[in-house]
C-alpha cells in the first residue's frame, strides 16, 4: 500500500540536528523531502551526522536572500505539505518565512519552526547551539543529578543523607565537581521528538479542517522534555513511596567494570544474585538453580528503589565490583539473560552499528552516500503494519544544484489536495480514544504525548497499581489521563476490557508480548475484537533474534547503542555514564506517539488499523545518530568531535570552562568568524593575551585564561565581540515553575494532585497555532475515573456497581485514601 506518508511533500531547510533528524524520519516513511541548503551550505554545514540526517532527501540550492530564490522557494511551498525550518525569528522574517505570509501562498501547509528559545521570549535571539541552551538552563548539572535528588532540591529540602560515606566508583561519570558536558545533543534530540509528534498531529487536524498551520517548538522545550524526571516540584515531599534513590547523584547506576576490561549496566542491581554468582567458578556452567532461582521480578532480594536503600548500596558496591571483575563481560551478559535480568555490555557506537542483529532487523541499515560510499547508520525506528518503510538513498551532496526542482513541477504526481474547510477541532488529536496499558515510563510517555495533543486517553490499572502511580516516576508519564482500575485476571475484567476495545482507537502497550499473549490482549485477539484497531506495542529491544523475550530498559538501551560510551568520553578513556537527562525510555514513547498519529490518519484514509511497533534500543540509536555516529563499511569511523574523559566539551572551542569564581562558561566558537571575534576578544582585557593558535595545548591555555576572571565578567565581555558563550547555571531549574514566561506559553504545568498536593512538572512541548495542545489534570489517582470512563463506554449504573461490589473493578472517590494507611 505504500508507505505511511507516501504523497506528502516536504520542504526541509533547517539546519543543526533536530529539524533534519525530523525531515529524516519522514523520508524514512515515504514522504518526498527536498532539502534546501544556501550556496554556502548554511550553518554548520561540516556536521558529520548530516549524511545520515540527509539520508532519503532530494537536494537543492537557492540563495533565499535573492529575489529569484524567494521565487524558487514560493513555488515550492505552493505545492508542499509541510516546510520545516530553524531560522531564529529574525531571520526567518528577513527570509520571508514568517508564517503568515507563507499561509498565504499555501493555507494547507504545515510550518514547522525549530528555535532556540522560541518566538517572543526574552532569549529569542540568542545563540542557539545545542551547548549554549544546556548550559543557560542548567542541562549540564543535570546529567548526573543532585545529593538528595531533584525533588527535595527544588521544595528547598536538606539533603536526607548528608555526610554519608561514598564509595570510591559509585558516583558516575568524572570525579571532579562541576557541570558535565553531554556527548549526545540532548536538546536538539528532545526538539526532534517534539517537532516529529507537531507536525503529524497537524497534519492529522488537517484532514478535518483542510488547513494547515503553524508548529513551533525550541531547544529549550527539548530541555524541559530530556529532564522531565528531575525537575518535579511538590508540596508534600515526605509520602510514602514517593520518592526513590534513583535521582541522587552519589547512588550508583550499576555500571561495572569486568575481567575483561569491558564494562557491563545490570539495572536494576541485585546485590544478593551478584554476590552469590561472584563466588562461583563459572557463569557458564552454573546450574540453573543458582543462575536462575526464582527469576528476576520475583526475587525477594532483589533491592526496592526507596531513598535509604541508597545506603544499603553503597555497602553493597564494593562488594559487587569485585564479583563484577571476577568474569569477562560476556559471560555476566549470558547470565544475565538465563536469570532474566538486564545485563548489557556498554559498547561505542561503531560496535552498535555493526551488530549482525540490528542489521537483520534493519534498525541499522547501509545507505549510498556521494563523498563515503556505503555507510551503516541508524535505520528504522518505528514500523507501521500495512505500510511499507523501504529506506532510500543516502544524503544529497551539499552543494548540488537544484535547477532541476526549483520550481513549480518539482514535485511528482500525486494524490489529489483536499481543501476541505471543516471546522477546527478543539485539539489535533480530539475524538481519539485511547487505551493504556503501558507500564512503567517507555509506554505511558507514548500515551501522555497523545493525551497531551488532545486524545482522550485511559488508563488501566491494575487494582494493586497505587503504590507505582503514587512513584515520582509515574507522576511524569500519566497526566491527561483517566484511571480505570480493573482486575484484567479475573474473566469479568477481561470482558469489561473487550468491550472497551470495541469501542475505542488505539491500544496501547509496552509488556512483554508473551505475557500480552497470556493476559489475552495480544493483537490478534484485539483485533477480533475491533478490526480497524491501532496497536501499538513497544519493546525494549529489536524486533527479532535472541534478544526479543529479554527484560529491557532505558539503561540496556544505552549501553548498546552507544549513548553510555558517548556521554561517557570513553573515546578518550572516560567512564561509562547513565545520564539523568535522557530520550531512552521517553524517546520510545515519543516513537510511538508518533508511529500512532500517522496510522491514525491513514486509516481515517483508507479505513484499515495498523500495527505500530517500536523499541528503547531504537530511541537510543537516534540519540548516537544526533551525535553524528555511522560507520563505513569496512566499520572504520569518520573524524568527528568526541568528548574528553572529563566531560568538558567536543574540543576546546565547544566545551565548558572553569571560571575565577568557580562557576563555569560554555563557549561555542564554532565558526571561523567566531573564532576570530574570540582570537580578538582575548587579546583585550580581561585577559590580554596574545593570539589564539591551533595547537593540541589550546585548552589548556584557554583554561588558564578563562581562570583569570569570574563568569559574569566573562559573559559580558564575550557578548560585545560577538563570541556565543553561557554562564552555564547551577539555579535555573530551581526558578522555573515561577517562571511568568513559562507559565504564559504553558511549558510548565501546574496541578492539584490528591497525594502530593500542589505538582509542578514541564508542560506542552510543542506549539500549534490552531489546534493546541491541552493540559487539564496531573496523573491519575488509581480509580479515581473508573464510572466516568465506563460510563462513557455504555456500561449502566447497575454494571458498574456490580462490578466494583465484586471486585473487578476499584472506583476511588475523592477524599478517600490513596493508598491504604495513608
Amino acid at each position: 500500500m505504500g508507505d505511511v506518508l507516501s504523497g506528502t511533500r516536504v520542504l526541509d531547510l533547517a539546519h543543526g540536528v533536530a529539524g533534519p533528524m525530523a525531515a529524516m524520519l519522514m523520508a524514512d516513511h515515504g514522504a518526498d523531502v527536498i532539502r534546501i541548503d544556501a550556496p554556502d551550505g548554511g550553518p554548520l554545514p561540516d556536521l558529520p551526522g548530516r549524511r545520515v540526517w540527509n539520508r532519503g532527501k532530494r537536494g537543492a540550492v537557492l540563495d533565499l536572500t535573492s529575489a529569484e530564490g524567494r521565487a524558487a522557494l514560493d513555488a515550492l511551498v505552493r505545492d508542499a505539505d509541510v516546510l520545516i525550518e530553524s531560522f531564529s525569528p529574525a531571520t526567518r522574517a528577513r527570509l520571508g518565512l514568517a508564517h503568515p505570509r507563507l499561509a498565504a501562498l499555501n493555507p494547507r501547509l504545515v510550518h514547522c519552526s525549530i528555535t532556540a528559545y522560541g518566538d517572543g521570549t526574552r532569549d529569542a535571539e540568542r545563540p542557539g547551539y545545542d551547548a549554549l541552551v544546556a548550559a543557560r538552563m542548567g542541562l549540564h548539572w543535570e546529567k548526573r543529578g543532585w545529593p538528595g535528588g531533584g525533588i527535595n532540591r527544588q521544595a528547598g529540602l536538606p539533603d536526607p543523607f548528608a555526610g554519608i560515606d561514598v564509595p570510591k566508583g559509585a558516583v558516575e561519570g568524572p570525579e571532579r565537581d562541576g557541570p558535565l558536558f553531554a556527548g549526545v545533543p540532548l536538546p536538539s534530540i528532545g526538539a526532534f521528538h517534539l517537532a516529529s509528534v507537531g507536525i503529524n498531529a497537524a497534519l492529522h487536524a488537517r484532514l478535518r479542517t483542510g488547513r494547515g498551520q503553524h508548529v513551533s517548538t525550541s531547544l529549550a522545550q527539548g530541555v524541559l522534555a530530556a529532564v522531565i524526571g528531575g525537575w518535579q516540584r511538590m508540596e508534600h515531599t515526605a509520602r510514602p513511596y514517593l520518592q526513590t534513590w534513583i535521582p541522587d547523584r552519589r547512588a550508583p547506576m550499576g555500571i561495572f567494570r569486568c575481567a575483561d576490561g569491558r564494562w557491563v549496566h545490570n539495572w536494576v542491581p541485585n546485590p544478593s544474585w551478584i554476590l552469590t554468582m561472584g563466588g562461583l567458578d563459572s557463569l557458564d556452567d552454573a546450574p540453573d538453580e543458582i543462575v536462575v532461582g526464582r527469576g528476576h521480578r520475583r526475587d525477594p532480594d532483589r533491592l526496592g528503589t526507596e531513598p535509604e536503600n541508597l545506603v544499603i548500596l553503597h555497602h553493597y558496591f564494593p562488594l559487587m565490583a569485585e564479583a563484577f571483575a571476577k568474569f569477562p563481560a560476556a559471560e555476566w551478559e549470558r547470565a544475565g539473560a538465563r536469570k532474566g535480568t538486564p545485563i548489557q555490555i556498554v559498547r561505542p557506537p561503531r560496535d552498535a552499528l555493526s551488530d549482525p542483529w540490528w542489521i537483520a532487523d534493519g534498525c541499522v541499515a547501509a545507505f549510498d552516500d556521494p563523498d563515503e560510499g556505503v555507510i551503516r547508520a541508524v535505520g528504522r525506528t518505528y514500523s507501521v503494519e500495512r505500510a511499507s518503510s523501504a529506506l532510500r538513498a543516502g544524503a544529497p551532496r551539499i552543494g548540488t544544484p537544484g535547477a532541476d526542482i526549483a520550481f513549480r513541477g518539482a514535485w511528482p504526481t500525486a494524490e489529489p489536495r483536499e481543501r476541505s474547510d471543516g471546522d477546527a477541532p478543539e485539539a489535533p488529536l480530539a475524538g481519539v480514544r485511547v487505551l493504556d496499558l503501558g507500564l512503567a515510563i517507555a509506554g505511558p510517555y507514548g500515551c501522555q504525548v497523545l493525551a497531551d495533543m488532545g486524545a482522550d486517553v485511559v488508563k488501566i490499572n491494575a487494582l494493586h497499581d497505587g503504590y507505582w502511580q503514587c512513584n515520582h516516576i509515574a507522576m511524569v508519564a500519566n497526566r491527561n489521563k483517566k484511571s480505570l482500575a480493573i482486575n484484567l485476571k479475573d474473566p469479568r475484567g477481561m470482558a469489561v476490557l473487550r468491550r472497551l476495545v470495541a469501542a475505542a482507537d488505539v491500544v496501547q502497550h509496552n509488556m512483554r508480548y508473551d505475557a500480552a499473549l497470556r493476559l489475552g490482549v495480544d493483537e490478534d485477539s484485539l483485533r477480533a475484537v475491533k478490526p480497524d484497531l491501532v496497536y501499538c506495542h513497544t519493546r525494549g529491544f529489536e524486533s527479532t533474534g535472541p534478544r526479543v523475550g529479554l527484560a529491557g530498559n532505558d539503561q540496556t538501551g544505552a549501553c548498546l547503542a552507544g549513548v553510555e560510551w558517548e556521554d561517557g568520553g570513553m573515546d578518550d578513556g572516560g567512564r561509562p555514564i547513565w545520564s539523568r537527562a535522557n530520550f531512552g525510555d521517553t524517546g520510545n514513547g515519543f516513537l510511538s506517539a508518533i508511529g500512532i498519529i500517522q496510522a491514525l490518519t491513514r486509516r481515517a484514509r483508507t479505513g484499515q488499523g495498523a500495527r505500530v511497533d517500536t523499541s528503547i534500543v531504537y530511541a537510543q540509536l537516534l540519540a548516537a545518530a544526533a551525535a553524528g555516529a555511522y560507520v563505513r563499511a569496512d566499520g572504520s569511523e569518520p573524524d568527528r568531535p568526541r568528548m574528553d574523559a572529563e566531560h568538558h566539551g567536543l574540543g576546546p572551542f565547544y566545551r565548558l570552562y572553569r571560571c575565577a569564581d568557580d562557576r563555569w562558561l560554555c563557549l561555542a566558537a564554532v565558526t571561523p568568524a567566531q573564532r576570530a571575534a574570540l582570537t580578538a576578544a582575548l587579546a583585550e582585557p580581561p585577559s590580554g593575551v596574545a593570539p589564539l593558535t591551533a595547537t593540541d595545548e589550546l585548552a589548556a591555555r584557554l583554561e588558564g585564561v578563562f581562570g583569570q576572571a569570574d563568569a559574569e565578567t566573562w559573559a559580558a565581555h564575550l557578548d560585545h565581540a560577538g563570541v556565543p558563550a553561557e554562564i552555564s547555571s547551577e539555579t535555573f531549574s530551581l526558578g522555573v515553575f515561577d517562571d511568568p514566561e513559562m507559565i504564559e506559553r504553558r511549558w510548565v504545568a501546574s496541578f492539584d494532585h490528591p497525594y502530593v498536593g500542589r505538582l509542578d512538572t514541564a508542560g506542552l512541548g510543542v506549539d500549534l497555532s490552531d489546534t493546541p495542545g491541552v493540559l487539564w489534570g496531573p496523573t491519575p489517582v488509581v480509580g479515581e475515573h473508573s464510572r466516568e470512563v465506563l460510563t462513557s463506554y455504555g456500561f449502566d449504573d447497575d454494571e458498574i456497581d456490580e462490578l466494583i461490589a465484586a471486585g473487578v473493578v476499584r472506583a476511588w472517590q475523592p477524599g478517600e485514601p490513596v493508598l491504604p494507611g495513608t
